[in-house]
């Protein structure tokens, strides 16, 4: 007889073990030692942004659309992985016990999660509503405890269509439902809501009724939310239990024509298409280079903006320095018949290419909030910092 409930501990201390060791790595950088200076900072320029906001600033809406997000995302987390559709397949009906305490373990750490976004909105939520943060709280742990619940029924349905729609419509019903509780709205929207979702909970349990668990796609799923970890601790530490595929995406390939056809390329080639298809790198460079675009918008100190450029840049540089270790490992990029000083140099020349363009783009943002001289030879300063980090960071090593 399987014990369940034993199982789902020894596999949760395998998992926090594992972590562990990468968080200890990933909090020991002093890139975080920085980026908590200047978080510290941003804390106090944030609040006094709140406290001049007017009136109208439509913070039920913004609530709405962010709070139903973070509500309606996420999955049950089951810590499968692929032996299991030999060795637990079989014995699916005893395992009830794992799947409940793995769905109150995830409605735990979802929560964790939208205490944080409440305590970053504690500011605005403070100014702009006048529901009380733990009633609030309550509210938002209520609509995670029911969109974990219609996700985990729908993950038994095999058609992704189903899937996005489910997505769409617990997304539509949170934000709906959040709105109408921030702007104070009358008892009959509420109740209209909530019999609306009941309407969807009787559909999908009478949809997945009977019906069982879709063993592949819950390994795939939990393999993908492992890699969302790796692809971070990646950036401060070698992951080797990271593996991810490259990624297709056509609509890039105009990019790659631009670069010419040669031997002198090839590297070149190589880490651009890698930037472009695997491991995150373009997401993450472009997530970077927005939430500095909007923290410069809204920072009005020039020497805050100063160091807000200074300090995206490097943690781009390090952050993206791993893409040009991916490779290390691979054979055929040691046969290729060009000079042993192509790989360092083409990594040099991208990394240089990515924060010269980030750089500008920065310094765009600031020409447009508040145009003054000083972009000019902070800009030149951010051009000198992206030719040196590209020097420093990026000049992989043939092993």
């Amino acid at each position: 007889m399987m014990d369940a409930g034993r199982l789902w501990r020894q596999r949760l201390w395998a998992d926090w073990q594992k972590k562990g060791r990468y968080w200890r790595y990933m909090l020991n950088s002093h890139l975080l030692v920085g980026l908590l200076i200047v978080l510290a900072g941003l804390a106090v320029g944030y609040e006094r942004w709140a406290a001049g906001l007017p009136r109208s600033f439509p913070y039920p809406l913004i609530a709405a659309v962010v709070f139903g997000w973070a509500a309606s995302s996420g999955t049950v987390r089951t810590l499968f992985c692929e032996a299991d559709l030999v060795f637990l397949l079989p014995a699916e009906r005893q395992l009830r016990p794992y799947i409940q305490r793995a769905f109150w373990f995830s409605l735990v750490w979802h929560v964790y999660g939208l205490c944080l976004l409440l305590l970053l909105a504690g500011p605005l939520h403070a100014r702009f509503s006048p529901l009380p943060w733990p009633l609030f709280l309550l509210i938002l742990t209520g609509l995670k405890l029911w969109n974990l619940w219609a996700a985990w029924r729908g993950s038994r349905i095999a058609d992704p269509s189903f899937g996005r729609w489910s997505a769409f419509v617990r997304f539509s019903l949170a934000a709906v439902a959040i709105g109408l509780v921030l702007a104070s709205a009358p008892w009959p929207f509420l109740v209209a809501v909530a019999l609306c979702i009941a309407g969807v909970s009787v559909y999908v349990w009478r949809l997945t009724k009977g019906k069982g668990w879709k063993w592949e796609r819950l390994i795939r799923d939990e393999q993908r939310a492992k890699n969302k970890f790796y692809r971070l601790a990646s950036m401060f530490v070698d992951v080797p239990g990271w593996q991810e595929e490259a990624k297709r995406r056509r609509w890039l390939d105009p990019a790659l024509r631009l670069i010419p056809y040669g031997r002198a390329h090839v590297f070149f080639h190589l880490y651009v298409r890698t930037f472009f298809r695997a491991g995150g790198y373009a997401g993450l460079y472009i997530r970077l280079t927005a939430i500095g675009g909007v923290l410069l918008a809204f920072i009005g100190n020039e020497y805050a903006q100063a160091a807000i450029v200074y300090l995206f840049l490097y943690a781009t540089a390090l952050q993206l320095a791993a893409l040009f270790y991916r490779h290390r490992h691979s054979l055929w990029p040691r046969l290729y018949p060009v000079p042993s000083t192509q790989p360092a140099a083409a990594a040099v020349r991208l990394l240089f290419v990515l924060l010269f363009g980030q750089n500008t783009v920065f310094h765009l943002v600031l020409a447009a909030v508040s145009p003054r001289g000083l972009w000019v030879a902070t800009w030149l300063v951010g051009t000198i910092i992206a030719l040196w980090t590209a020097r420093r960071h990026a000049a992989p090593k043939r092993a």
